[in-house]
């Protein structure tokens, strides 16, 4: 029709913007100075029961009134959601958006009482500026998050629970012959370092995320968080040796580390294989060899070096010493390795 000369679409995952059960929901593209929503320009489509428009806000703030389009400038209004996607296309006038070069975003996120709630997630930012008024067909609008709260948020609980725990729980299992009794402060000085690099982590996504959600990666993490705590008390108020509670205490805090293990490598998978970070399949792949590495080759390995020498102490301990070397050279190798691929990621 007359003056209509631009067609938009609009696409994003309600698993990531916790939108899956959400019948009442706005998604949208905004365009930014910044890359960011503060003096940005959004566009919306919003579907609030059987009504369906497109409005326009202006920055953003939670529970905001859209202003609506006039109905001559925008036409062939389509919302829909299946497949775990929700898709918005619409034709609108190509003078309504700024021709200057700006970031450009998608986000998404609830309609409550014909307003706009604020997103569950952030939205995903042009890693460079772009061009309305450019030919762009087939060039790369957007490709991943570069929150530096997410980046943060990612490096710190690879460092924390990917690093510091599995070392604090070596030296707990393992280096016991090598530092005699000192082995329980080298030990709870890791894990201290664990929990302030944890909270760090911790804070940078609450700070992001503003709501909690209730997917998988989410509910894992407070779990994880809630045993650390449960764990340290747990470790702190054990029993004296003599006591006869102090073997169900240490089978317990040792049963329940292993567990907190397993919950972390699961955790840290959901959490870089979300769709919406894309993250490259090099760096899943470089955390698959490091758990293998750690069930093999710290695990496994540290078990079998302990009964082939369990007869000769000071061969043992000079062999564990270099063992010792070769894992904690592993463990760092993979953090260095995996924190720097995350934050170079294209």
């Amino acid at each position: 029709s007359s003056g209509i000369n631009a067609e938009y679409g609009v696409k994003a995952k309600t698993s990531y913007f916790a939108l899956a059960d959400s019948e009442n929901y706005w998604i949208g593209l905004g365009l930014s100075e910044k890359g960011s929503m503060e003096s940005s320009q959004i566009t919306l489509c919003t579907k609030n029961g059987d009504d369906i428009s497109v409005v326009q806000v202006g920055g953003f703030s939670h529970g905001v009134s859209p202003t609506s389009i006039e109905p001559s400038l925008t036409s062939k209004v389509t919302v829909k959601k299946e497949d775990d996607y929700i898709t918005c296309e619409f034709m609108l006038h190509k003078s309504f958006f700024d021709t200057e070069n700006k970031y450009l975003f998608i986000g998404a996120g609830p309609v409550e009482d014909n307003l706009i709630l604020y997103h569950y997630a952030t939205p995903i930012v042009s890693e460079e500026k772009f061009s309305f008024s450019e030919e762009n067909e087939g060039s790369k609008a957007y490709s991943t998050i570069t929150d530096f709260r997410i980046l943060l948020h990612a490096s710190a609980m690879i460092t924390g629970y990917g690093i510091f725990l599995v070392v604090g729980i070596y030296t707990s299992r393992y280096l016991k012959p090598i530092f005699d009794s000192a082995w329980y402060r080298i030990h709870t000085s890791i894990i201290y370092g664990m929990v302030f690099i944890v909270a760090v982590g911790l804070a940078s996504i609450l700070l992001k995320q503003r709501t909690i959600t209730t997917n998988v990666h989410e509910l894992i993490g407070f779990l994880i968080i809630f045993l650390t705590i449960f764990q340290i008390i747990l470790g702190s108020c054990r029993p004296y040796k003599k006591h006869q509670g102090r073997s169900c205490t240490i089978f317990l805090h040792l049963f329940i580390g292993c567990f907190l293990l397993i919950l972390v490598v699961v955790n840290i998978f959901l959490g870089l294989s979300k769709t919406e970070l894309n993250i490259p399949n090099h760096i899943l792949a470089i955390q698959g060899i490091y758990v293998i590495w750690i069930v093999f080759g710290s695990i496994i390995g540290n078990e079998v070096l302990k009964h082939l020498y369990k007869n000769d102490h000071v061969v043992y301990v000079k062999k564990l010493k270099l063992y010792t070397m070769i894992n904690i050279g592993v463990i760092l190798m993979y953090g260095c390795t995996i924190i720097i691929l995350l934050n170079v990621v294209e």
